[in-house]
C-alpha cells in the first residue's frame, strides 16, 4: 500500500475553495485501487472533514500542520498539543504588537472579534487597491481564511486561555513582511516551538514535534504503507516537511519557484485540476515499476 498525501489551500482546493468534480473523481479512482488517499492540510480536522463530506470523499486527515492525525472513519490517531503555558506567551507576545491571529484547537478556531474586523478591512482596502498580481494574490489567499468553518469570536485572548481544550496551531497574519519576519524569529528560536508558513501574509505556529512530514511518518507506521512509494503533492513551506519523506514529490503550478526546485515534478495549477493530473501520472508511473 502507499500513500497520495495532497494539501488542501491553494493545492486540492480551487480558486472558489471547493474540491473539483475531476479531483474528486481521482482520488476516488485511487481508493479504488487501493492508495490510501490522505489530506494534509493547516486547517483544523472539523473544517476538512466538513469540506471532504461536501465533496462525498472520506480520506485521512492530517490537520493543524501535522498537530493531529484522524482515519477516513474519525477516529483521532495522534494528536500533538502546544504547552498551556506557552500558548499564554505566545497569545500576549502577539497581542502586544496588535496581530491578526487565530488559535485552533479540536473544537473551534478562536480569535478576536476586533483584529478580526480589522484585518477584513486591511483585506478589502488591498483589493480595491491598484495591486500588482502577486499582491493580488495574498489578498485573495488572506481573503480565504474567512472561509474556514468553527470560528468563535472573543473579545480578548484571556477568553481563549479560558477554554478547556487543547491548542494545536496559531496562525498569526501580517502584512507587512518585517513584522512577520520579527514574529518568525522570535518563536524559531523556542525550542520546543516550530514555525512555518502557508502564505506569504502568515506564520503558523505548532508544537516542534508537529509537522506534516512528521505525521506522515508516523501514519506510515501506523498502517504498515511504503512512503518511498507514496506521493505528496502541494504549494507552500509547510509542505516541504511531507515533501522530504515521501519517493514522490509535486508541486503545484501556482506553487513558488523554490518550493518547485525540491520536488519530483509540476503539476498543473489547483484551478487547473493540478490534483487529479498528479495522481493519474503518479498511478501509471506506479504500475509501470510494479
Amino acid at each position: 500500500m502507499s500513500f497520495i498525501a495532497i494539501d488542501l489551500d491553494g493545492t486540492l482546493l480551487n480558486g472558489q475553495n471547493e474540491i473539483s468534480e475531476e479531483n474528486r473523481n481521482a482520488i476516488h479512482y485511487a481508493q479504488e485501487q487501493g492508495f490510501e488517499v490522505v489530506i494534509s492540510t493547516g486547517r483544523a480536522y472539523f473544517d476538512v472533514q466538513t469540506i471532504c463530506k461536501k465533496a462525498g470523499i472520506s480520506p485521512c486527515i492530517i490537520g493543524t500542520n501535522g498537530a493531529t492525525i484522524h482515519s477516513n472513519d474519525g477516529k483521532m490517531l495522534s494528536s500533538i498539543p502546544i504547552s498551556k503555558e506557552r500558548v499564554e506567551s505566545i497569545l500576549k507576545w502577539l497581542d502586544e504588537r496588535d496581530f491578526y491571529y487565530e488559535v485552533f484547537t479540536d473544537k473551534a478556531i478562536y480569535t478576536l472579534k476586533k483584529r478580526r474586523e480589522f484585518f477584513y478591512h486591511e483585506i478589502q482596502q488591498l483589493k480595491s487597491a491598484d495591486l500588482d498580481r502577486d499582491q493580488k494574490k495574498i489578498a485573495a489567499e488572506a481573503e480565504r481564511q474567512f472561509d474556514q468553518f468553527g470560528f468563535v469570536l472573543v473579545e480578548n485572548y484571556p477568553d481563549i486561555l479560558k477554554q478547556k481544550e487543547e491548542v494545536f496551531n496559531i496562525v498569526a497574519c501580517s502584512f507587512n513582511q518585517k513584522k512577520l519576519a520579527e514574529a518568525w524569529n522570535r518563536f524559531d528560536m523556542i525550542g520546543e516551538l516550530g514555525v512555518v508558513s502557508s502564505a506569504d501574509h502568515n506564520i503558523e505556529i505548532t508544537n516542534k514535534g508537529a509537522s506534516k512530514g512528521n505525521a506522515l511518518e508516523k501514519m506510515a507506521f501506523l498502517m504498515n504503507v511504503s512512503l518511498e512509494q507514496s506521493m505528496a503533492i502541494g504549494d507552500s513551506n509547510n509542505d516541504l516537511s511531507m515533501f522530504r519523506k515521501v519517493g514522490y514529490s509535486v508541486a503545484m503550478e501556482n506553487a513558488k519557484d523554490d518550493i518547485k526546485a525540491v520536488c519530483t515534478t509540476t503539476t498543473l495549477k489547483n484551478d487547473e485540476n493540478g490534483v487529479a493530473h498528479a495522481i493519474y501520472q503518479f498511478m501509471e508511473n506506479f504500475a509501470l515499476q510494479n
